[in-house]
Order: C-alpha cells, then structure tokens, then sequence
C-alpha cells in the first residue's frame, strides 16, 4: 500500500491503521514512515488518528525496552538510527509523545553520528 498516497482519503483512515497494526513497527524505517502518515492524517477523524499514536508509541516502547535489555542502541546500524532520531523528533514535535521524556534517548543516537 502507497499510505503517503492513501492519507489523502478520509475514507482509506482505516485501511491505513489496519496496514500499520500489521507491520513491524519497530523496523527505523516504517515507524518513520508512520509518523509521516501521522503528520498528513486530519486530527478530525480522531478515532483513526489516535489509534496511529498508540501504533507509534507501542513499536518505540519496544525499541526502548530491547535498549534497555542490551544497554545501548548498538543493535541498531547508524541509518537506524538516524531514523529513529527523526521519528522520534517529528513525534514530540507532533505532540505525539512528550519530548522531555525521549530527549536523552535521542542525544544517545546521535552521539558518535556528528
């Protein structure tokens, strides 16, 4: 499914949640994707809106706790995290999450990356 295409129906809100529930979220390269489509969705249709939120903030509880198993972003290839960093950024920017609390994780992805 082209999302970038299908955000531009209302009527395909749905189709798009359901495409999201249904991929590895916690890949850097679809949750950016998925707060890109968060960022084209109308906040009108709240329903389908805030179900992407829990979707975003789910696949990064996951990515947060494999970092906290193994002590670091090392699993992680620069690219990775780049992306990580980016979806984290547009997310607080989108109040999708409260960056305060996910600041520290992104200056930690970029350290080494300047």
């Amino acid at each position: 499914m082209d999302v970038m295409e299908a955000v531009k129906d209302k009527a395909r809100y749905k189709e798009i949640v359901t495409y999201f529930q249904g991929t590895d979220n916690s890949d850097t390269e679809q949750l950016a994707l998925l707060i890109d489509t968060i960022e084209q969705m109308s906040e009108e249709i709240f329903e389908h809106y805030r179900a992407m939120q829990e979707v975003f903030k789910k696949a990064v509880a996951r990515i947060l706790m494999r970092r906290d198993r193994e002590g670091g972003f090392d699993f992680l290839t620069d690219p990775q995290k780049g992306q990580l960093s980016y979806a984290l950024k547009k997310a607080g920017a989108l109040r999708v999450i409260l960056w305060e609390k996910y600041e520290e994780y992104d200056r930690e992805l970029n350290e080494g990356r300047r």
